[in-house]
């Protein structure tokens, strides 16, 4: 199972993501699709989750794939994900400005993450990126040191 995830912002769409997650082929999908439309393949499909329910689906997943959310990041790591991450784009008006793609080159450069930059390529790179291995603290030093750097360089 593939579970997807765009986040918990009640105003920004990310349906460039929801419509990529469509050409996934027949991969079971579960996704937290937010205030946009469920991709027609979901197999489950919630607008809204709970943090509980969430954490419930990374552990059950085999791969996660979101938008470049810390928090969505540092959970599906916890969870022992390499997730493969999209960066909502302000050029989209998915937020309001590139701090998801600035962090998600920062995270990508310390191999915590898959960076996809170009939506076109989400069906191939997640069909590449690895299972879920062994859980990886949040707290680790190394993903916690990325995170702050990658943050501090936003300042």
């Amino acid at each position: 199972m593939i579970f997807a995830t765009v986040g918990s912002h009640p105003t920004y769409g990310f349906d460039r993501f929801l419509r990529a997650l469509e050409d996934i082929p027949g991969e079971s999908l579960v996704v937290q699709y937010g205030p946009g439309r469920p991709p027609a393949n979901a197999e489950e499909a919630q607008a809204w989750m709970s943090f509980p329910e969430i954490l419930d689906h990374m552990s059950r997943a085999e791969k996660v794939v979101s938008h470049a959310g810390t928090g969505t990041i540092l959970c599906a790591r916890r969870a022992g994900h390499l997730p493969v991450v999209v960066p909502r784009l302000s050029r989209f008006g998915e937020t309001v400005d590139d701090h998801q793609l600035e962090l998600g080159r920062a995270l990508a450069a310390t191999g915590r993450i898959v960076l996809v930059e170009d939506i076109e390529e989400l069906a191939e790179v997640l069909a590449a990126a690895p299972s879920r291995g062994e859980a990886q603290p949040a707290g680790s030093s190394q993903l916690a040191e990325a995170v702050r750097e990658a943050l501090v360089g936003l300042a």
